[in-house]
């Protein structure tokens, strides 16, 4: 039977992910809370949960890592880590590649002791108001000396509207850790080689500056002789108290993950984040968009254009290192405020200010820092 104490792991896997949002500046994160979970055939239990996040941003690359430690009941029960690369391609910002790896180890303490690592690489096309993503994983799990392998290709579109996102993918997992699903109590069959699944995921997300609210409902069907039905519905949220501090919570059933050797569980957490290092960054209003895009020329250089969604009440400058920061000349077309440049080859770093405020990078673009505390967006013209 699958350890109960796996089911904290899930958590810690959710705190890592949403611990990895959107900012990109350098920081370091701290979590500590607490959950309680049950699993079939179990009695409710609680744990304690401590999670370390670590980004760095550099000019053509961000590297992200996470730590996990879970202690449950009479033991240190599962420590598990994540590291992650987001490559910009040159030839257009708006190709992002990700590329990672995950490991973990499960009951340190414990009879049932095993472990999972896995490798995964997800393709994003990145919009300012829509994106789209494919991605590949595989991974092995051992339990109790036992070896199974899985692996899974997964693709999701999301699309934004003012505070509001949604989004859709569909994943297919192939796996041979059937006492995972077997542990559920949706699949009986226990002489099969592998098992089939599809997953098909709808989410709802409502975000206000760093404040965010998030329901996700799955709906998993097995293929072919697969006997697995299941529909659930998680419910997430964060409340940012100050530039360092925000709390945390969430609640629902977590699916079986044959990927990461996780069980299914109902679970219910709480937790306080502090953030370390550069203090955040401003955001900008949410009624301005600025994104920006290079024409390369065939001889070498090209072209920037920088393309601004706001109101024509609004003021919008725009300037970079190639103008010596004096603002640039901007035109309206249709609802959008937009400025171009020609740029030598190599790199260049360009800022977008509204209403005299902060400079800010454009939404597409790498970001980082300049020497006033404020920020600018990377350029690579080949």
């Amino acid at each position: 039977m699958i350890p109960t104490r796996l089911v904290a792991l899930g958590f810690l896997l959710l705190c890592a992910s949403r611990a990895g949002g959107a900012q990109r500046a350098s920081e370091l994160r701290l979590e500590v809370g607490t959950a309680s979970f049950s699993q079939r055939g179990f009695d409710a239990e609680r744990a304690a949960l401590l999670a370390v996040l670590w980004r760095r941003p550099a000019e053509r690359w961000t590297f992200l890592t996470s730590g996990n430690l879970t202690y449950a009941a009479d033991s240190l029960a599962a420590a598990q880590g994540v590291a992650v690369v987001d490559l910009p391609w040159n030839v257009s910002e708006r190709l992002r590649t990700e590329l990672g790896v995950a490991g973990a180890s499960f009951s340190l303490r414990s009879v049932g002791r095993g472990g999972n690592g896995n490798l995964f690489a997800r393709q994003h096309f990145v919009g300012p108001t829509r994106g789209s993503f494919i991605g590949l994983a595989g991974g092995r799990t051992s339990r109790d000396g036992v070896g199974s392998d899985s692996w899974s290709v997964d693709a999701g579109l999301w699309k934004r509207f003012g505070m509001l996102y949604l989004s859709g993918a569909l994943t297919h997992f192939s796996s041979s850790d059937w006492p995972l699903l077997y542990a559920s109590g949706v699949f009986t069959a226990t002489n099969d080689d592998r098992f089939e699944l599809l997953d098909k995921m709808l989410t709802v997300q409502v975000r206000n500056g760093p404040h965010d609210f998030t329901l996700n409902f799955i709906a998993r069907d097995g293929l072919g002789a697969t006997a697995a039905r299941n529909r659930t519905l998680t419910a997430s949220g964060t409340l940012q108290l100050t530039e360092r501090f925000a709390l945390l919570a969430s609640g629902g059933r977590q699916l079986a993950d044959p990927m990461r050797g996780l069980p299914q569980a109902d679970l219910v957490t709480a937790s306080a984040r502090v953030s370390f290092g550069p203090k955040p960054l401003p955001v900008m209003q949410r009624s301005v968009i600025a994104e920006a895009g290079v024409m390369a020329f065939a001889g070498g250089g090209g072209e920037l254009v920088v393309r601004v969604l706001a109101s024509e009440s609004i003021l919008v400058e725009i300037a970079g290192d190639f103008s010596d920061w004096a603002p640039l000349p901007m035109e309206r077309e249709g609802t959008f405020w937009v400025a171009r440049a020609r740029l030598r080859p190599g790199k260049h770093r360009v800022a977008v200010r509204v209403n005299l405020g902060e400079w800010r990078a454009p939404r597409n673009l790498a970001r980082v820092r300049d020497d006033y505390g404020g920020e600018a967006g990377l350029v690579v013209v080949p």
